[in-house]
């Protein structure tokens, strides 16, 4: 029985009531009770019934089906927006809309230079025993094709000193945070392609190579392979004891302009007034990305398959909002062209909750919810936080759960009245909050106010300990060290935000 079938069955109570007891003496005061009475029993009754549809959705989530849909757009490539790769991902998604009876359409974005890495090898070539050093490297997005060569390496200090070193016709060892400013140089001297590992101050590339993207265009002179911290550590201990190290590498890729391709499926509700369920299509590293964000991705198809369906099976009724499920087709970008499109009607958007990296978490098992500092999103966080409390610690559900201030870095900032001000769209107040279970490639306490702290949080009540993941834009972001390890982050995800949209767009 959904909410309205009980208030109409009170409606009629009520009425019975007022026939029993209105010829008695005791008139006024039986019926003062006996409305309390009722109005104590649709309360009771109306909240089993909205926890006994929140169970139902619940128990409908399949872990199954979240991580094949990670495997699959995994499958595809790096889906960046206006490439193959992101093309084939986008037709995944709408093909699998559709199956749910959904309307979905297809946006297309401005042109803008978009990269296909089609094919690159890096290997040592003497001394034979570091032969396979390069496990888990990756090609820096942008890089131009290059034939395949066998040069020197070298090694340019931390200083950036380029005249220690004779770099011409030579591979050169740089760490990331010099690479930037010395790229142009090190092309100009004869250099022909760069080695780049990050130093995080955690456990992150130990044996991944954080990846990285030269500059958008296909001016870049030479490419840049990106090679984990230990590949790094090893040829530099190699170069100390003034041993010669010589590598071979190649690599094919496009680069040109395309579109991307966002996906957008509707569950209409009786309002033209909608909640946003969102997630970013690409791989915005470039590299697997099956925890950003291939895991938030099947998050949102996951949550409109199980509402298609409980809707179709008169589980639930038509919602009194509409919901929009988006796939944006790039992070960012794409959810700034929506914006700038729909800019006259932003007014009728109610919410928005994003997905990003429901799928890992290096030392904690929490979900979060962002950003309790934005004034605009103070109705969906506290229904968010209320959640996080209500089935914390239940049989699988999560462990603990909090909400946390603003960190930036996702598609969901975009619709908040300071992001719509710099686009120069009108100033609406929309909430817009990310869902999350790690963030970043290292652990980040934040201040806590106190008006966010809650009892599903089990640390310090002063600040929330985000979670991290080891491989944050990383080359082995992949579906075995990330979403298949831990897949009940994606069902925690995907639960607290159809209990979410069943409190918010059910009245």
């Amino acid at each position: 029985m959904c909410c309205s079938d009980l208030f109409f069955c009170a409606l009629l109570i009520s009425a019975q009531i007022a026939t029993l007891v209105k010829n008695s003496p005791s008139y006024p005061l039986l019926l003062k009770k006996s409305f309390a009475l009722l109005l104590t029993f649709l309360t009771i009754n109306i909240a089993f019934s909205q926890h006994k549809v929140e169970l139902v959705f619940s128990h409908s989530v399949s872990q199954e089906r979240l991580q094949k849909t990670v495997r699959d757009l995994v499958g595809f490539g790096n889906r960046q927006g206006g490439t193959r790769s992101g093309d084939r991902a986008a037709a995944y998604m709408m093909r699998e809309f559709r199956r749910m009876g959904l309307k979905t359409e297809i946006l297309e974005d401005p042109e803008k230079m978009t990269f296909t890495n089609d094919q690159w090898s890096l290997d040592v070539v003497q001394p034979a025993k570091l032969k396979g050093v390069f496990a888990h490297s990756w090609l820096a997005g942008f890089s131009p094709s290059s034939r395949q060569k066998r040069v020197r390496l070298v090694r340019v200090s931390p200083d950036g000193d380029l005249s220690k070193v004779d770099v011409d016709s030579a591979a050169v060892l740089v760490d990331l945070n010099s690479a930037g400013s010395l790229y142009g140089r090190l092309a100009e001297k004869g250099a022909v392609c760069l080695l780049t590992w990050s130093e995080p101050h955690s456990r992150a590339y130990i044996n991944s190579a954080f990846i990285e993207n030269l500059p958008a265009g296909n001016s870049n002179p030479i490419p840049v392979f990106d090679i984990s911290r230990t590949s790094a550590h090893t040829l530099m201990k190699t170069l100390d004891f003034n041993r010669e190290i010589r590598i071979a590498f190649s690599s094919k890729t496009r680069i040109k302009k395309g579109k991307s391709k966002t996906v957008v499926a509707t569950l209409p509700g009786r309002s033209a007034k909608y909640f946003i369920v969102c997630a970013h299509g690409d791989s915005d590293s470039g590299g697997p990305g099956a925890d950003d964000n291939a895991s938030g991705d099947s998050g949102v198809l996951e949550i409109a398959r199980i509402l298609s369906t409980m809707k179709r099976n008169g589980e639930i009724s038509i919602p009194d909002s509409s919901i929009r499920f988006i796939i944006w087709g790039s992070e960012y970008s794409s959810a700034e062209h929506f914006v700038k499109t729909n800019s006259n009607e932003l007014e009728n958007i109610l919410g928005v909750l994003n997905f990003d990296e429901i799928g890992t978490g290096a030392v904690r098992n929490c979900i979060y919810f962002e950003g309790n500092d934005q004034r605009t999103n103070y109705k969906i966080l506290k229904t968010l936080q209320r959640i996080g409390e209500d089935y914390v610690g239940k049989k699988s559900f999560w462990h603990e759960a909090t909400t946390n201030p603003s960190q930036g870095g996702t598609d969901s900032y975009v619709f908040l009245p300071n992001y719509l001000g710099r686009l120069g769209v009108p100033v609406v107040e929309i909430p817009s909050i990310t869902v999350y279970t790690a963030a970043w490639q290292e652990p980040k306490s934040i201040f806590q106010p106190r008006e966010w702290r809650t009892k599903a949080w089990k640390g310090s009540q002063d600040s929330v300990y985000i979670d991290y993941s080891l491989y944050y834009h990383s080359s082995m972001d992949t579906p075995s060290l990330t979403t298949d390890r831990e897949p009940f982050n994606m069902v925690w995800g995907v639960k607290a935000v159809g209990i979410a949209l069943l409190r918010l767009a059910w009245h």
